[in-house]
């Protein structure tokens, strides 16, 4: 974890790691191979979304990556001036890009860059290190979405708000005259920028993820891994019984799901000596109807395997065992 918050993790190494981790998970330290009864990508997204909740790398990668970005924007220190003068060289953060021959950390920092900047907006001060169409200080989205049709035509798309609002008109230039439209978009964004004032000071880039205005890897990390797809129905809701989630996923290890990963023994269920499926075992058994610990909630089909859910009585591990060997006989 501490490399992954100085350098942007290659994606062999991703996999590799992937890998060691999926396979920890399923087996353990143990030398046997087991099956892996749900896909690795959905084991690692949040309990709200159907998950385990277990970190996404590639994802705290970027936000590791992300905090130097808050720290070189805001504060002073050595490596600040280092990175300043090699890479900066007075240029706004967002005009920057990865080149080739840069260091591994830069090219990091620049592979996340753009994320980082749509997540927080700038607090303007003498408004050099601020792009005046593509950084967002003005408003809760860049000018360049704002008026589109603007921007289109700006001969200097990467000018700063310095360069822009120093002078009276506005320090703008277009490739062709403004007429309908344009023109009045061009009007609404004078009224909305002429009022600010530049002031001696940095500008300060500001978090927008929580209210105190100051980066933080949690939020961040909650922000980009809830984005992911979320799950249908009712297995999102905290009110759902969690159990219920490898009825409908259809993930239990009985012997239909065991045939399909080459298991080679006997299908039948055996209570009844019907083929045992997770539909069978928990609704259709005679098992599952007789015992009083079990009871359909409600009724439903997930990809056509799963017609029920399972109502599961809070005492019930605590005969489970003597009711099953009487039902059995």
């Amino acid at each position: 974890m501490f490399m992954l918050s100085f350098f942007a993790i290659p994606k062999g190494v991703l996999k590799k790691l992937e890998y060691f981790r999926s396979r920890f998970f399923w087996q353990n330290d143990q030398h046997k191979k087991k099956y892996h009864l749900i896909k690795w990508d959905q084991v690692r997204q949040p309990k709200e979304q159907g998950g385990l909740g277990i970190i996404d790398l590639e994802v705290q990668n970027k936000c590791l990556l992300s905090k130097w970005l808050f720290k070189l924007a805001n504060e002073d220190g050595t490596w600040q001036t280092v990175i300043r003068n090699k890479y900066l060289r007075s240029k706004p953060l967002g005009s920057c890009c990865k080149k080739p021959g840069v260091s591994h950390f830069w090219a990091g920092l620049m592979d996340v860059k753009q994320v980082f900047l749509s997540l927080g907006s700038f607090q303007i001060g003498d408004g050099t290190q601020v792009r005046f169409w593509e950084d967002t200080w003005c408003g809760d989205q860049p000018l360049k979405i704002s008026y589109p049709s603007l921007f289109n035509i700006v001969r200097k798309k990467g000018a700063t708000v310095a360069e822009v609002i120093s002078s009276n008109p506005l320090n703008v230039s277009f490739r062709r005259g403004l007429h309908g439209e344009r023109l009045l978009a061009w009007y609404d964004l004078v009224e909305r920028v002429m009022g600010l004032e530049l002031r001696e000071g940095r500008d300060v880039f500001r978090w927008g993820l929580n209210k105190t205005g100051f980066f933080s890897v949690k939020s961040m990390y909650s922000f980009l891994i809830n984005n992911g797809p979320k799950v249908s129905g009712n297995l999102a809701n905290k009110d759902t019984i969690k159990n219920q989630n490898f009825y409908v996923r259809g993930v239990l290890l009985t012997k239909d799901n065991l045939a399909r990963r080459n298991w080679n023994g006997s299908q039948s269920c055996c209570f009844c000596h019907y083929n045992e499926s997770i539909q069978h075992l928990f609704f259709d058994c005679r098992l599952a109807k007789a015992s009083p610990r079990l009871s359909t909630q409600h009724t439903f089909s997930t990809n056509g395997h799963v017609k029920g859910v399972v109502n599961i009585n809070p005492f019930f591990g605590r005969s489970c065992s003597s009711d099953l060997g009487n039902l059995a006989v």
